[in-house]
């Protein structure tokens, strides 16, 4: 069923009316899945204006969210690994928490027609490519088995979720 959402996902025009809540990413190298959905309150606090998952080759899945402070830094993502994400009833991660779990932390960008720029908002159409800034380095000492496992830092849009 996935195959077929997926097919369907890249026929003309669907991908590119997709919004980065449903948008779908691939590390054509690995396999490695990044996938973006509408995040619900609990997960949107803090300056928290995305929320991901990176499915790995292997099976895993690395929850992870995109934040930004609404001033004239970059959006920034990170990626955990080793603990549950906190639910509705969950107080929000401390510090040492996030420290313990934390996998990757980095500047994101989207790319669209060879230009550089800030994520759009969760309803906007989702760029063709995103660079998640030393997403390879860091994972391949923090969650990988060797090197060649770890995934480029560079996603391209694959299709969009139902």
């Amino acid at each position: 069923m996935r195959r077929l959402a997926l097919a369907v996902a890249l026929l003309p025009g669907v991908a590119d009316a997709c919004p980065m809540t449903l948008a779908l990413y691939a590390d054509t190298a690995t396999g490695a899945e990044l996938r973006f959905r509408a995040g619900q309150p609990w997960e949107l606090g803090g300056m928290t204006s995305h929320v991901m998952e990176l499915a790995l080759p292997d099976g895993r899945v690395l929850w992870g969210m995109i934040t930004s402070n609404m001033g004239t830094s970059r959006d920034e993502g990170h990626l955990f690994s080793g603990c549950n994400r906190p639910g509705p009833d969950d107080a929000p991660l401390d510090e040492a928490q996030i420290a313990e779990c934390r996998v990757w932390n980095g500047v994101v960008y989207a790319l669209q027609g060879g230009t550089v720029s800030p994520l759009p908002f969760d309803t906007e159409k989702a760029p063709e490519s995103l660079i998640l800034s030393d997403l390879g380095r860091q994972l391949r000492y923090a969650v990988m088995e060797g090197p060649g496992d770890e995934p480029w830092d560079q996603f391209r849009l694959s299709g969009c979720a139902e």
